[in-house]
């Protein structure tokens, strides 16, 4: 029997298992997914390596097979299901083995397993014996420890609390010790994450005739071998109460679930809903948790502990062994595809673990993507419908102000006289009010007006935002930092102007233009500390505020009665990107965060500040209409031959040579026709050319496209071509293959 093991190399190069035979002692403890030493190259150093299968055949020379050492650990760290799991990802997205495995099986985990004792541990004490006559007289602490255990009845204690309560110190519990009274002993203490509270309502809600439609529809579907559902329900209309009821189901069958959700400023709400449904059963896993809390929450999924997870992108490979159901919230959020090797997409990743264990995949959202919406049309998921609101609320009543004519008007402030009518109103009902710009900063560039030069990075080919707070220009890309120059840099002038304007800008024109108004702001820089996002929510759920400004952060998820008025400073940030998603992330973004008006008891309303107020996507979201936004966006995805009709592959090489980098991209190009010429299917290549963020972190980028309908049969000669590259004479670059981006910078 040999065992097949990727090595914990990351060089691409040695991207495939290797063979090494089994040693007879070691026959029943080496299964797949197991953690093994093994000796490795000419010099047999030995190395760690994960055991992705077994077999009984061996290609080459059976006597230069070297054996395994030992085993790393007490037992398989992945399943099986989790390595066949890491093996598609390594096809599909084209990265390496070790890629591939490092998402399914984390860091933190992976570093504690060959420890003899993994996780956190603290010194316990217990009583063993009364003392009787085995204390000296003048052992004062000694007889204080036995009185207090006799006193408490307590069977064990933590020994730092011990020593508080009765004064005694480590060398008092180690005499008792050794008379036999007490036994001092490690205790492992499990790092669970502090849950939030106060920010939803404690009771279950009874559901409304048309959630028990819903409901009944997604079981029936489900009874009938349906896999993938789509949830497609307009803001407001209790869509988490239905993934709650599910959930339920698959606890009473005695299966498990994944609960996701786009983005760590949902998580204080989410996890609070589910928390207090499923107590103690539900784990949470996302990026702000420390390494301690992440390696128990996973560790505690692995010994079932936990029947939930909930958590952003990668907690879809919470390492249960029977899932029920695993449910994308806002399915559509950018953020559920990784920004990092391996480029991964959430949706087909959870589609296929569903598949292995036969499991539910629901999709939810007020405005799902165009892939997934078409995906549905065409059978490959059912759709099931919430077309109104929980208890009769209407959907918000949205206006347009055209800022064009708010300038020919005179008014050059960045409230409309809509929106600042609509904020003076809020306030004096003492109702509450979100304001919505997706820039953070105080500037969002500095510039000359004597010669019309922008302050960027020296690492990235950005503009650099100023933070007043600060006194920093700020790049967003790197975290480069500058102090603010006096003069131009190209041509002396002292005429320095900040243009553009950020959430640091905005709060601070909020609170001179509403002098009495209570301003909240909730963006990356105010939510850096832990618990952060979870402090600002709560203050503005207990009336601590009036106004709730942010970016993005605050466009979904949020659900708090008091919010009558949402106005959107500037529309036009994401419709004005060079991004075939543009007009779809915008509809998307106006819609959620409109949604966030009107969910008490008094109607909500928006006002959409825009320059361009009769693009259709603007349109359709003052209309809550998502039909009417896909039936034109679609017909422009297909007449380009862009996604659902055509995938894409992003290749970006990149180094700090900008020759080399050239070089590359154009052999990449060069090597992709060759290989692609004898195909019969369609497909497009694009480029070279420079990636529309041509530098980032003093690295250059270019770009090679590849468009086809199915990508099957390119991939591997994406995946030839790359190797060929990297083998080359050409030295430092690095190639990313980026396989169905969510955007082509």
């Amino acid at each position: 029997m040999y065992a097949l093991v990727v090595v914990d190399n990351p060089s691409p190069m040695l991207d495939k298992p290797f063979h090494y035979s089994i040693p007879e002692k070691l026959r029943d403890e080496i299964k797949t997914g197991c953690r093994v030493m093994v000796p490795f190259g000419l010099s047999n150093k030995p190395i760690e390596g994960c055991v992705v299968g077994l077999s009984e055949e061996c290609p080459g020379h059976v006597d230069r097979i070297k054996p395994v050492l030992r085993r790393v650990g007490d037992g398989p760290a992945l399943s099986e299901e989790l390595v066949m799991l890491a093996e598609w990802m390594r096809d599909e997205y084209l990265c390496t083995w070790q890629e591939a495995l490092g998402c399914v099986m984390p860091a933190v985990t992976r570093q504690s397993i060959g420890t003899k004792k993994p996780g956190k541990y603290r010194l316990w004490v217990r009583p063993l014996a009364a003392a009787k006559g085995a204390i000296p007289g003048n052992a004062v602490r000694m007889r204080a420890v036995m009185d207090f255990f006799a006193e408490t009845a307590l069977s064990e204690i933590c020994c730092g609390t011990l020593m508080d309560e009765t004064g005694c110190s480590m060398q008092t519990l180690r005499a008792l010790e050794k008379k036999g009274l007490v036994e001092v002993f490690d205790k492992r203490v499990i790092r669970s994450p502090e849950m939030p509270t106060g920010l939803v309502r404690d009771n279950v809600e009874r559901l409304t005739p048309s959630q028990q439609e819903a409901l009944d529809n997604i079981r029936a579907m489900h009874r009938r071998g349906r896999r993938e559902i789509l949830l497609h329900g307009v803001t407001g209309s209790g869509k988490t109460e239905i993934y709650l009821r599910l959930i339920g189901d698959a606890l009473e069958e005695g299966k498990q679930a994944i609960v996701l959700v786009p983005e760590i400023s949902l998580t204080p709400q989410m996890v609070e809903w589910y928390y207090k449904r499923f107590g103690s059963r539900a784990a949470v896993i996302h990026s702000r948790l420390s390494a301690g809390e992440r390696y128990d929450q996973w560790e505690g999924i692995k010994r079932g502990d936990y029947d939930v997870a909930i958590g952003a992108r990668s907690a879809v490979f919470a390492p249960f062994d029977n899932l029920g159901f695993i449910i994308i919230d806002e399915e559509h959020e950018h953020t559920y595809k990784s920004e990092s090797s391996p480029r991964y997409v959430t949706h087909a990743v959870a589609r296929k673990r569903c598949e292995f264990y036969d499991a539910l995949l629901v999709l939810g959202s007020a405005t799902p993507s165009i892939e997934t919406y078409y995906r549905a049309g065409q059978g490959g998921a059912g759709l099931v419908r919430l077309t109104e609101r929980v208890s009769g609320r209407t959907l918000p009543a949205v206006e347009i102000a055209d800022m064009r004519e708010e300038l020919k008007e005179g008014n050059r402030s960045v409230f409309s006289n809509k929106l600042r009518e609509g904020i003076e109103t809020v306030l004096q009902r003492g109702e509450q009010a979100v304001l919505f710009l997706n820039r953070r900063g105080y500037s969002t560039f500095v510039s000359c007006r004597n010669c019309g030069s922008v302050i960027k990075c020296k690492k990235c080919d950005i503009s650099l935002t100023y933070h007043r707070g600060e006194n920093f220009l700020v790049c967003h890309y790197c975290g480069y930092r500058r102090r603010l120059p006096k003069r131009c840099e190209v041509c002396g002038s002292d005429r320095i102007r900040h243009l553009g304007s950020g959430t640091e800008k905005l709060e601070r024109v909020v609170e001179e233009s509403f002098g009495d108004a209570r301003v909240l702001r909730m963006d990356m820089d105010t939510t850096r500390g832990k618990g952060a996002h979870y402090s600002i929510l709560k203050a503005f759920k207990d009336r601590e505020a009036d106004i709730l400004l942010g970016t993005q952060m605050i466009a979904k998820g949020l659900d708090f009665p008091g919010v009558t008025l949402v106005g959107v400073i500037l529309a036009d940030f994401s419709l004005n990107l060079p991004d075939f998603r543009a007009a779809e992330r915008t509809f998307q973004l106006l819609t959620q965060v409109s949604g966030r008006a009107g969910r008490g008891d008094r109607p909500g309303k928006v006002v959409i500040q825009t320059y361009n107020p009769g693009h259709y996507s603007i349109q359709a979201a003052k209309d809550h209409d998502f039909e009417g936004f896909y039936g034109q966006e679609i017909e422009v995805r297909k007449e380009f031959g862009y996604p659902p009709f055509e995938r894409l592959i992003n290749i970006i090489v990149s180094g700090e040579g900008r020759r080399e980098v050239i070089e590359g991209a154009r052999a990449m190009y060069n090597g992709l026709c060759d290989r692609l010429q004898g195909l019969k299917k369609k497909y497009e290549i694009y480029g070279p050319s420079q990636a529309m963020h041509s530098k980032i972190k003093n690295k250059y980028r270019w770009q090679v496209i590849v468009k086809a309908p199915d990508l099957d049969e390119i991939k591997e000669a994406v995946r030839e071509a790359k190797m060929e590259l990297l083998k080359g004479r050409l030295k430092g670059i690095s190639i990313i293959t980026d396989v169905d981006p969510v955007n082509l910078g």
